[in-house]
């Protein structure tokens, strides 16, 4: 008894903490799944303050290339939707990397699914149309992952951890997932689930949080890796972490 309300304490703390902190959930639909030469297609960025939404920005992209058939099976973006409805690459790129640095700026987290991709996507293009790259502008916001938070405090969970396993998972209702916004819509509901599951996230320092979560993402690669190697598997490149 004693311990179910602790269990209730402390979820109720975590998500007390997610009451009392802004967060811009963020998230990209792509051309492909290389970060260095892969362009979006469409974006989204949602801004949620005390459990409530003050800001939610949707947009397709033109990324000025054919998409893939591969890729747009999965997003259902094609290349002439892109042209005919898009924003034109660098001024999406440009509302993005000016999100990002607001955010930075005034302290907010930034949270996404496997959030390294899209700010590694978003990087790379900052570095084509201005010559340098997120952190070179002043890009250091507290990053949140909830890929990297669900494989680190339940590690031996069987089964994938895609956006809709998590979404299964947690209890999270879900729309039409590869949707840029309904992908933000339910990270931020995840994160909600793990936060209230493990308060141990929020006893972390927000000028700690990135630092923390790389070492995650080193030690999960380090597990994996050997068991790769003992199963004669491929194994994954360790990259900097959240931007490679």
């Amino acid at each position: 008894m004693v311990l179910g309300m602790v269990d209730q304490l402390d979820v109720e703390m975590g998500l007390d903490w997610i009451s009392n902190n802004t967060f811009l959930v963020f998230d990209l639909e792509t051309t492909g799944i290389d970060v260095t030469t892969d362009l979006p297609v469409s974006y989204a960025i949602m801004t949620m303050n005390q459990n409530s939404c003050i800001f939610e920005g949707y947009s397709l992209v033109n990324p000025g290339v054919e998409i893939p058939q591969e890729a747009s099976r999965i997003h259902g973006i094609s290349t002439e939707r892109a042209r005919e409805s898009g924003l034109d690459l660098q001024v999406a790129i440009k509302l993005i990397v000016d999100a990002l640095l607001r955010a930075s700026n005034l302290g907010w987290f930034v949270v996404g699914m496997n959030v390294s991709f899209d700010l590694s996507i978003i990087d790379a293009r900052a570095r084509a149309i201005y010559g340098v790259g997120l952190n070179e502008l002043g890009f250091n916001a507290p990053v949140l992952d909830i890929l990297i938070l669900d494989r680190h405090f339940d590690p031996y969970r069987s089964g994938r951890r895609t956006l809709e396993a998590l979404c299964n998972f947690y209890g999270v209702a879900k729309g039409t997932l590869h949707n840029a916004l309904e992908d933000c819509k339910v990270t931020y509901k995840v994160l909600g689930a793990l936060v209230g599951k493990y308060r141990q996230i929020t006893e972390i320092a927000p000028e700690a949080l990135t630092g923390v979560q790389e070492e995650f993402y080193q030690s999960w690669v380090f597990k994996y890796n050997k068991w790769a190697t003992a199963n004669h598997k491929d194994e994954i490149q360790v990259k900097e972490w959240p931007i490679s």
